[in-house]
């Protein structure tokens, strides 16, 4: 019976059982399959599953994500938390920087303090973003059902993708982030209509939505978020999203300041706190989009296939 090592982490969190759980497995030597994999990630059930397969001279290292659904191209819970186990377990000696080669591309990642991994904020550098198309309040409120006195009008609502795309809505205040519902069968018509659902979408990926407001449960955070999403025809909250928390960064970016360094509360409502840290600019270049938190070890073990 072949047996393939794995953990679970915690990431984006500041003590363990918070943050968003992640799996990743170590298959280096390549013994699963797609099928296998997939299979693998629906049974764990996670928001995603990693699998390296393989590491290239202690600096580069080839990553595939799944969720319980589908593979994607780019997530960012699953490159920190597998960068953290990357870093603790399978390099000999932990390095300030690595690369993962993923689907959409090379993820930098940038490790604080490699010396102490448990400890250490891990940032991931993002990809440049593409903006999409911008919404009205009216029609977010009428075909989405959330009252339009709970959105802001003073900032955009916007289609943002650096990999995955995100509908970024802004709210008025924590109290209408706490009443937030959605209906899933109009949410899945506002994605139909639009060519945004998984099975009419270019892509092949639903876009998801991402709240935000200024009002935060903790004085020393600037924004409280969160993520909504069809998956498997359910409507799902993820409780910590770094690639919604980059496209996020750009919004604010283009529409706030040039310059961003910014902690980001998500996952409050779910009871698994979660901290992001972002830290950006913005010049003729192009955008830079830094996305960061920390990962807790949960456990370790060994998958029979």
């Amino acid at each position: 019976m072949k047996g393939i090592k794995f953990y679970i982490v915690d990431v984006f969190a500041a003590n363990k059982y918070e943050g968003n759980q992640l799996a990743v497995f170590v298959d280096l030597d390549n013994q699963l399959s797609d099928t296998q994999m997939q299979t693998m990630a629906r049974e764990i059930n996670f928001s995603e599953t990693t699998f390296i397969k393989a590491i290239k001279n202690d600096e580069r290292c080839v990553v595939r994500i799944f969720t319980p659904e589908h593979e994607v191209p780019f997530a960012g819970h699953p490159s920190i938390g597998t960068s953290y186990i990357i870093a603790k377990f399978l390099f000999k000696t932990a390095k300030n920087q690595l690369t993962l080669e993923l689907p959409v591309g090379d993820i930098p990642m940038t490790i604080l303090d490699p010396k102490r991994l448990d400890k250490s904020v891990f940032f991931m550098r993002q990809t440049q973003p593409e903006f999409r198309n911008t919404f009205t309040i009216d029609e977010i409120s009428t075909e989405l059902g959330i009252p339009l006195a709970d959105l802001d009008p003073s900032v955009p609502i916007e289609e943002i993708t650096t990999g995955l795309p995100y509908i970024i809505i802004p709210l008025k205040s924590l109290a209408a982030m706490e009443n937030l519902k959605l209906d899933l069968s109009g949410f899945i018509r506002f994605l139909e209509k639009r060519n945004r659902y998984r099975t009419n979408s270019p892509t092949g990926h639903s876009t998801s939505l991402f709240f935000f407001t200024k009002e935060t449960y903790l004085t020393e955070n600037q924004f409280n978020t969160r993520m909504l999403l069809v998956e498997n025809g359910r409507l799902s909250e993820d409780a910590a999203t770094g690639s919604a928390n980059g496209c996020f960064l750009a919004y604010l970016l283009k529409h706030q300041s040039p310059t961003i360094k910014a902690t980001v509360e998500q996952g409050f409502q779910m009871c698994r706190k979660s901290f992001i840290y972002l830290d950006g600019t913005y010049t003729e270049g192009g955008y830079s989009l830094n996305v960061g938190g920390k990962t807790q070890l949960v456990s370790k073990g060994i998958w029979y296939v």
